[in-house]
């Protein structure tokens, strides 16, 4: 169980600063999510492989070429330009 003590520990190790609300919110929700992990933990897993990536569970399209825009046509679309430099706010 995820004592208030616990969850002042925590708070003070990540440099928080907690209400007590917060205190006691926190400690369902970390209370939940232990339950959760302890529900996953009862599964037998030991027939399934370990997954690694995303992308070897997924099946990718083939990539398609496309027409992309030329410079011109992305000069002629800007609101400002000086020459064949395209002029943007400063941000600095």
């Amino acid at each position: 169980m995820i004592d208030r003590e616990k969850i002042k520990h925590l708070a003070i190790l990540a440099r928080l600063t907690l209400s007590e609300e917060e205190i006691e919110k926190l400690a369902n929700h970390l209370e939940r999510i232990l339950k959760y992990v302890d529900k996953i933990n009862e599964l037998n897993l030991e027939k399934e492989s370990p997954l690694f990536s995303l992308l070897e569970a997924q099946e990718l399209r083939e990539d398609q070429i496309q027409q992309n825009l030329n410079s011109e046509s992305i000069k002629n679309n800007f609101p400002e330009r000086n020459g064949d430099y395209l002029k943007v706010p400063k941000i600095l």
